[in-house]
């Protein structure tokens, strides 16, 4: 309605006013530096305007259209990319499954940028340029993979455990320590230090680190309790490597009492100081244990040290005869030292007593070969029928 009601005003204006226009045309010059460059009436003029303003309206479309063609084509290409980079990055990890790592690490590194999950793809080619002993790419591949959002723990994870697997530990403590700073309760940053810490001959901070993350370990209490025995037995032989005093010292002033206690770390103690020639430490070590409390498991370490004067745990074993009700351990005990103090009669005397209710091959041998020596063959070969016959009836 509105709009016919506009045409007929239109057209009422027209009828009233076109004869006038007629009548008086108008008159345009359009003149350059003195020289007249266009002439025309001012109908004509009016015309050209809208033939003109038409003419821009038809540039305009043509453009636009121009200009939605091109964007169209760069919307195809691009999504022609994307495709060839997902398709080269799924090619890429089973070439890495397969093994086929020259192959991955191509695929891989080309088509991260556009594929679906560039850290993940960029931590695949870091995989295999690892694989390829090419480090130096590996590391910029996951330095890439660390810089898109909430990938820098796992891209960093995957790092240390590359990098603990080319025996950079180095590196790797590098990398765990800015890991362990930015994720400190982080399970698997622990899982990595337990693995690099051994690596690096650092049972120290092996133990503190057990002591202090235990809630975080992934282990159960006993496989703590065996890896953190394995870190003690591994110090002590550190200490005593480097002074004998040094372990006594950490032992009585550093560690644990419930440690102190327990028959595996005094074996481990033992053994550190047999290993690295501390002879009376070991000695003084098992006997005052012994005064403490016969241990029998601790009784073979007696074979092992290596000491001139045997005369102190000597006395203290004799003793014990009269009350222990384990003579046969220290019998057998007693006849080793013995040997070693040069009394072979005295330690045929003592296997003699220690074979009556402790038999074994060993013994029944070292009697006999004794008894050789002291040149009474017939002894002897009763002793090796005895052995003998034990031996086959243990089969």
């Amino acid at each position: 309605m509105i709009g016919l009601i506009a045409i007929v005003i239109i057209l009422l204006t027209g009828l009233i006013f076109a004869p006038e226009l007629s009548a008086h045309k108008g008159y345009i010059l359009v003149s350059f530096d003195n020289y007249t460059t266009y002439e025309t009436t001012i109908i004509n003029a009016v015309f050209i305007a809208i033939i003109f303003y038409f003419l821009l309206l038809a540039l305009e479309w043509l453009l636009r259209k121009v200009l939605s063609m091109s964007s169209l084509t760069r919307g195809w290409f691009g999504q022609r990319k994307t495709r060839k980079a997902q398709k080269n990055s799924l090619l890429g990890s089973l070439a890495l499954l397969e093994g086929n790592t020259k192959q991955a690490q191509k695929l891989l590194s080309k088509s991260a940028d556009r594929s679906e999950s560039p850290a993940l793809t960029y931590i695949a080619a870091a995989r295999a340029s690892h694989k390829n002993g090419e480090f130096n790419k590996r590391d910029d591949y996951l330095q890439l993979a660390s810089e898109y959002p909430k990938s820098k723990l796992a891209a960093g994870l995957v790092w240390v455990e590359l990098q603990l697997d080319a025996k950079q530990y180095e590196n790797a403590l590098v990398t765990l320590t800015n890991l362990n700073q930015n994720f400190p309760r982080n399970k698997q940053v622990i899982e990595h230090y337990i693995a690099l810490y051994p690596a690096m001959n650092e049972w120290q901070k092996l133990i503190t680190l057990l002591n202090n993350k235990r809630k975080l370990l992934t282990l159960n209490a006993t496989q703590v309790a065996d890896l953190e025995l394995h870190a003690h037995q591994q110090l002590f032989q550190q200490l005593a490597a480097e002074s004998g005093q040094l372990l006594n010292d950490y032992w009585h002033k550093d560690l644990a009492r419930w440690m102190r206690k327990e028959l595996s770390y005094q074996k481990a103690v033992l053994e550190a100081f047999i290993d690295n020639d501390h002879g009376k430490l070991a000695q003084e070590f098992l006997l005052d244990k012994l005064q403490r409390q016969l241990s029998l498991p601790l009784l073979p370490y007696l074979q092992k040290i290596k000491v001139t004067d045997h005369y102190p745990i000597i006395t203290f074993l004799e003793k014990q005869l009269k009350k222990s009700a384990h003579a046969d351990y220290i019998h057998q005990a007693l006849a080793h030292l013995k040997i070693k103090e040069e009394h072979p009669k005295a330690a045929i005397e003592h296997l003699t007593e220690s074979l009556k209710t402790l038999p074994n091959v060993k013994d029944y041998e070292l009697i006999a070969s004794l008894l050789e020596e002291q040149e009474m063959q017939e002894q002897a070969n009763q002793y090796y029928r005895e052995g003998l016959a034990f031996a086959s009836s243990s089969i």
